[in-house]
């Protein structure tokens, strides 16, 4: 997929951000996990001694390399025609139905599979075995070049995995 879209997902900024996906996630769940009696989830900032403390858009165009601009996505605003067809909707057959295994090109539809996916694994770390299909419009969008603003999407659902963690503690 690199082969073929790398250019354009430099072209839109979202390339730094799906490197990383192709080794998976590095953290250090300790370090987390430490953290956690920290996180105060009703103004969703760390209290330590030293102060208040909360990621920002800046920090995550930081670690991301996403840069903090571009449009503003509304899901009720923007529809898609792309229709995906599964006989098991498991990510791996997410992956691999779409594909014509004699063909050298991404289709359109390869490619919007492949960044729902990436969205949903990768961006927002859903705990499904499934992939939720409610990204394939914001997929659409990057698809079609459009600047979408992700750093807003990566720090809430930083903000509710947080959130999500404090609940199971």
């Amino acid at each position: 997929m690199e082969k073929h879209r790398g250019a354009f997902w430099k072209d839109i900024g979202i390339f730094n951000l799906i490197k990383p996906s192709k080794q998976g996630p590095r953290y250090q769940k300790h370090m987390l996990s430490a953290s956690l009696p920290f996180w105060n989830s009703s103004t969703n900032s760390l209290h330590m001694k030293c102060g208040i403390l909360t990621p920002t858009l800046l920090d995550v165009a930081a670690f991301t390399g996403v840069k903090p601009t571009g449009e503003s996505f509304d899901q009720n605003t923007h529809e898609s025609s792309v229709t995906f067809v599964f006989d098991i909707a498991t990510c791996s057959h997410y992956i691999t139905d779409p594909h014509k295994p004699n063909d050298t090109e991404v289709s359109d539809t390869e490619h919007i599979t492949f960044l729902t996916y990436w969205l949903a694994m990768y961006v927002f770390c859903t705990r499904s075995k499934q992939v939720a299909k409610g990204y394939k419009v914001l997929a659409h969008l990057l698809h079609k070049g459009k600047q979408v603003c992700l750093n807003k999407f990566l720090l809430g659902s930083l903000y509710e995995c947080l959130n999500d963690g404090v609940g199971y503690m």
